[in-house]
């Protein structure tokens, strides 16, 4: 190896260790859920000066980008300026989360671009209607993930994490026939649980399993219940010859019992009014 060639070596390395050169731009996968907060960094920004720091915008499937920051500031013409804000450290701030946030963000320093910041929303909604949620009853979730590019798809996320419904504290189902598991895609997971008394106010977890060391994140749904024991037809209709006394609530027992005593009243006193009239028509008729 010639001495020029270690010259031309040693000038490559030390221009890639000077300030402000990289040749690949950092990505970040952040992930929050609908109507959260989500804080996406811009790495790499060592100085604490954001007056030469842009954000932009780019959502799969369109084909323009929107600068969401210029100059340090939030954009006054961006449809997030009420809801979106620069950190001290120049990462920016994202509040009350919509579908539409979900995205592509670049921090762009002197006009060279650092981070891809890549947005994605959870969301749980239950397919089940509110007389299913009770002992003996279907409880069906759906959990999508809405990503930056295709929603519910993840064609882009192949590798970067995996969905799944766990409990409330994280752990696996167990292996039991009464969950069923459906894997649409990757964004996309259903869960059909056969419900039982011990469920009401049970947590039931979607959580999105991250890669590396990336905190997951998950959102609960609550199962509530509207009946604790659905009424059948047998404890609807009492058994012949038994006697089945029947327990009625506190008001309607005042209505009954007030009820006629108002009648009886009311009675009494016109009968009262009547016998007085009746009386004064008798003496005038004497006079």
């Amino acid at each position: 190896m010639t001495g020029g060639e270690n010259l031309m070596r040693v000038l490559l390395l030390a221009s890639l260790l000077l300030p402000g050169v990289r040749c690949v731009k950092e990505a970040v996968f952040a992930y929050s859920r609908l109507g959260g907060v989500a804080l996406l960094p811009c790495v790499h920004q060592v100085s604490s000066d954001c007056s030469q720091i842009s954000w932009t915008f780019y959502k799969g499937g369109q084909v323009r980008y929107t600068e969401e920051v210029r100059g340090g500031q939030v954009s006054p013409d961006s449809d997030r300026a009420g809801r979106m804000s620069v950190e001290p450290n120049c990462s920016l701030s994202l509040r009350g989360l919509v579908v539409e946030d979900a995205g592509s963000y670049v921090c762009v320093t002197h006009g060279k671009p650092i981070a891809d910041v890549y947005l994605s929303l959870l969301t749980v909604t239950s397919v089940s209607s509110v007389t299913d949620l009770q002992p003996g009853g279907n409880l069906t979730l759906s959990c999508v993930l809405f990503t930056y590019y295709d929603i519910g798809s993840c064609k882009s996320y192949s590798s970067a994490f995996n969905l799944s419904w766990v409990d409330e504290d994280g752990a696996m189902l167990p292996k039991d026939t009464r969950y069923e598991q459906t894997i649409v895609t990757r964004c996309n997971i259903t869960l059909a649980v056969k419900l039982r008394r011990e469920d009401h106010n049970r947590k039931w977890r979607c959580q999105v399993h991250a890669g590396g060391n990336r905190r997951a994140e998950f959102l609960d749904f609550t199962s509530t219940f509207l009946f604790q024991d659905p009424p059948t037809a047998q404890n609807l209709v009492p058994s012949p010859g038994v006697d089945c006394p029947v327990e009625l609530p506190v008001s309607r027992i005042l209505v009954c019992v007030a009820l006629p005593v108002m009648v009886l009243i009311v009675g009494f006193f016109t009968w009262r009014a009547d016998h007085k009239r009746a009386k004064t028509s008798a003496a005038c008729i004497e006079l």
